[in-house]
Parts: C-alpha cells; structure tokens; sequence
C-alpha cells in the first residue's frame, strides 16, 4: 500500500514530531547517556540553522519525541544564506563560492523544510552512531511521523504530551526530573534554545517565573503527577479551567494518545476540516470527510488514532 505524502505547512507553523529507532523489542540503543547528548546536540545544531524554533523535546530509550515551530518561508538575503551554509558545511567554505545560483535557491528552500531539518539530525546521528560503536545499516525504522499542530491549543497541548513521556514510560516520577527533556531544562534554567512559555501559554500573564510554576501545575494535572513534599497542591482555578476545557478528569496524558503522533493534522474541528478539505481537492488524503474526534472533543485529528506507534 502506497503510504500517504507527507503533509507539510506552506506557510510555516507547529509540528510534533517523533521518530524510532530500528530496533527489537527490549532493545534501547538511545539508552546511554552519551547517545542522547549527541542526539540532543545535533538536534539543538540544525535547529539553529534551519528557521527552526523547539517549544519542547524528550528522549527516551528508542524514541524521542519534539514539538517545533518553522518560520514563514520568505526570501533571505545572500548574507544570510552564506552565514547558514557556512554553518551546514563548515569544512566547505571555498566550494562555497563556487555555487551556481540553483544551489543557493534549493538552500533557501530547504532551510524552512521540516523533511530537510529531520535528514540533517538524523542522517548525522547514523553516521556518527555506527562509526562510534562500529555498526553498519540504518539506524532509525521507519520514517518519522509529524503531525501539523493547528492553533495554540493543539500547540500547548501537544507541549505537555511530550513533557510526560518519560513518566508514561515509568522513567520518572515527576517530568521535571528527567534530564533528557525540555522540562528538565526550563526548571534548571537552562532553556535560552527553546519556545519561551509567553509564547505557548498563550491565555496567561506573569513573569517568567510565574509561567513556569502555572505550566507545570497543568502538566502534573494532565499526567496525574503526585505532588512533592513541600509543594503546593493543583490550585482550584487550574483544576476548574482544566475541566471547563474537557478535563474533567486528572491524568489524560497519563496513556498514550496515538492522534498527537498519527493525526496527520491536529487542532480544533474547523482548522481540521479545513485542512481536510483542502487535502481531499488535490486528492491527498481521500479517506476520511469529516474531522475525529479525539481526547472527547478537546481536538481533532484528520486520521484516526493507531495504538502500535506512539
């Protein structure tokens, strides 16, 4: 069966992203330390030449997953152009000279592509897995999923999903705590790469400070997270906004939710029909006519939920 295109965003927006390496079942080739510093480094490094911006991220054992934002292609000056090259090929800085104007073009193109950044990180993570354990073949299975994230909402959402996967997968107790995601970066103050929470807490004010605790008091109520000694339990205005939007119910993202990896296209009813509209006119993606519904009306996904991938 021929496997659906890959549906990209024309004029830049959210994705989340995931991607699994070729490996048996109990098998955990991201599992070392040192892998997964070198898989957050490169990921960080293309992040920084592409127009590429990550809101959160999390590696686990055989898979990691990202939320990211791309710019609006526009068309960039021959200085920048030339300072990104530099960066894709520092070894290259005379042949760089040599290039015809078709070359510079397709750079200009590329450097807003989702599919372009994900062969970067990944390709770079192969050669530099098998030549450090002395492996040969493909390192990732299958390609890598994306799904188009429509509106704060499925953004902000798709955020905190990701921020629970090393609890869903009982790595840790409490999400800040695992040091291979964004979380864990943004309680050490470490997070000057990543989405400011201004810009994903989209109905919030405060300092940064404030954002933060308001953040993570969402992400324990999604992921059911028990409080430590000395916090403050869930206030009552969280609990009672988190229900009015669908939740009534503490720990939704404490299961897996397959549309946040295999939605194709996640947000509210009307951005998916859209999208889906517009997908069935040039004949796309014919399966389905009307959005799905997911996590009781919260989203909606193009395609139905897969439970063999999350």
């Amino acid at each position: 069966m021929a496997r659906t295109a890959r549906i990209k965003l024309e004029d830049g927006g959210f994705y989340h992203l995931c991607a699994r390496a070729a490996a048996k079942n109990g098998e955990f080739p991201l599992d070392r330390p040192v892998v997964k510093l070198k898989l957050l480094e490169l990921i960080q490094h293309y992040a920084a030449i592409y127009y590429c911006t990550f809101a959160a991220v999390s590696i686990l054992g055989n898979h990691w997953h990202g939320v990211c934002h791309f710019e609006k292609p526009r068309e960039l000056s021959d200085e920048e152009l030339k300072v990104r090259a530099r960066l894709l090929y520092p070894r290259s800085d005379k042949l760089l000279t040599l290039w015809p104007k078709a070359k510079w073009l397709r750079l200009q193109h590329r450097l807003f592509d989702i599919s372009e950044f994900m062969r970067n990180v990944q390709g770079a993570f192969s050669r530099w897995y098998n030549r450090t354990y002395n492996r040969k073949g493909h390192f990732w299975g299958e390609r890598f999923c994306s799904t188009i994230l429509g509106g704060p909402d499925a953004v902000l959402e798709a955020v905190m999903y990701v921020e629970l996967n090393a609890v869903r997968a009982g790595l840790e107790t409490h999400p800040e705590e695992y040091e291979w995601s964004s979380l864990y970066f943004r309680e050490a103050g470490q997070d000057d790469g990543l989405m400011p929470l201004s810009e994903l807490m989209h109905d919030q004010k405060g300092t940064k400070d404030e954002l933060h605790a308001r953040f993570k008091e969402r992400i324990y109520y999604r992921g059911a997270i028990i409080t430590k000694k000395g916090q403050k339990p869930i206030p009552e205005d969280v609990i009672k906004r988190e229900s009015k939007r669908g939740f009534k119910r503490r720990g939704a993202f404490r299961k897996r939710v397959a549309c946040f990896t295999n939605g194709l296209v996640l947000g509210g009813e009307l951005y998916v029909l859209e999208k889906l509209t517009k997908l069935r006119a040039v004949g796309q993606y014919l399966r389905r006519k009307n959005p799905v519904k997911q996590l009781d009306g919260v989203l909606y996904s193009v395609r139905e939920q897969r439970s063999n991938y999350v």
